[in-house]
């Protein structure tokens, strides 16, 4: 792969076109966050690096508020799955980016194949004293690695975390099995409440969230490595995309 010329534009994450320096959408904690002109997606620039990220999140604290959470992300959990079991007669189940757990659990009681991967060490250790050994501390593309495939893949709000979302969603589709279904949330950036200043949004929180997708550059993202898109749900004032995607 050659390296890029030292004057070329940033690159969409999501489509691959070059990102609107000259649109920028405001500065965040030094990040500048610039649009896409072909889908939307707004990428912050400069984009940090793989070593820049993990020293970030050995101070992390945003898993804090998750303890206190338990009980009502159970319920949420169960209520996703039993619309997701509809969809597919499998029963192998993956939270990829499962944090403590707390949706592997909602999966194991609704009698499933459970486990949940993620790659915050803490939280893995926490999440298998209260589950047993159906997490396990790994990234997703180490996962596919091995040949694991499943029915009910599960991912929600990670995508806006992860350096390198190709490589990501290359490895929830090797993971998936052909009549399986991909669950995936995230932020959403060309939701109708999201202020032409990007830096005003709650969620606009670089180096935590790099990527901010659109229900566009999502699509396309997903397309290029054989998921489709069977539905986005509707939203009305919370600016966050959650879908339902199929290998195609």
């Amino acid at each position: 792969k050659k390296p890029a010329p030292e004057n070329a534009l940033p690159l969409c994450t999501a489509c691959h076109a070059p990102l609107d320096q000259a649109a920028s959408r405001g500065e965040k904690n030094g990040y500048r966050l610039l649009p896409c002109a072909a889908c939307g997606t707004i990428t912050v620039d400069p984009f940090p690096s793989f070593e820049q990220l993990m020293t970030f999140y050995q101070s992390y604290k945003g898993s804090a508020v998750y303890t206190h959470k338990r009980d009502k992300k159970i319920r949420r959990g169960t209520k996703r799955i039993k619309r997701l079991m509809k969809r597919t007669k499998g029963r192998r189940f993956l939270d990829v980016g499962c944090n403590q757990g707390y949706t592997v659990k909602a999966a194991i009681d609704l009698g499933l194949e459970a486990m949940g991967i993620d790659i915050d060490r803490v939280e893995v250790s926490k999440a298998a004293g209260l589950f047993g050994e159906h997490i396990e501390a790994l990234a997703v593309q180490d996962l596919a690695r091995r040949g694991k495939k499943i029915d009910i893949l599960y991912t929600s709000e990670v995508i806006e975390h992860v350096p390198d979302p190709d490589s990501f969603v290359r490895a929830l589709a090797d993971i998936l099995e052909q009549d399986g279904t991909l669950y995936l949330t995230t932020p959403d950036a060309g939701h109708w409440t999201v202020p032409q200043n990007f830096a005003a949004c709650t969620f606009a929180t670089p180096p935590s969230h790099i990527v901010y997708f659109t229900k566009k550059g999502l699509r396309i993202l997903l397309a290029r490595h054989g998921l489709e898109v069977e539905k986005f749900f509707f939203s009305l004032r919370k600016p966050g995309i959650r879908l339902i995607a199929r290998k195609i």
